[in-house]
């Protein structure tokens, strides 16, 4: 998993992500779930797409929570 994660982001982006909390890796993974949920648009109520982005609005709220990795 840790090879893997170095051949997809690097080092130095593996090392800021694995140093991480539970709860902030959560944060991210919420993140990336709701942006992609974005794309349902597809022959669905209005509803059902307010919902999807009011959800990714609060992953967006959650998501400034994550520290920032220090740029080198």
């Amino acid at each position: 998993m840790k090879r893997f994660l170095i051949y997809l982001l690097g080092k130095d982006d593996t090392r800021w992500l694995l140093s991480l909390s539970l709860k902030h890796r959560l944060y991210m993974l919420y993140f990336l779930i709701s942006f992609v949920s974005l794309c349902i648009a597809d022959e669905n109520p209005l509803w059902l797409i307010a919902l999807v982005v009011l959800n990714f609005g609060n992953s967006a709220r959650l998501i400034r929570k994550v520290p920032l990795r220090k740029s080198v």
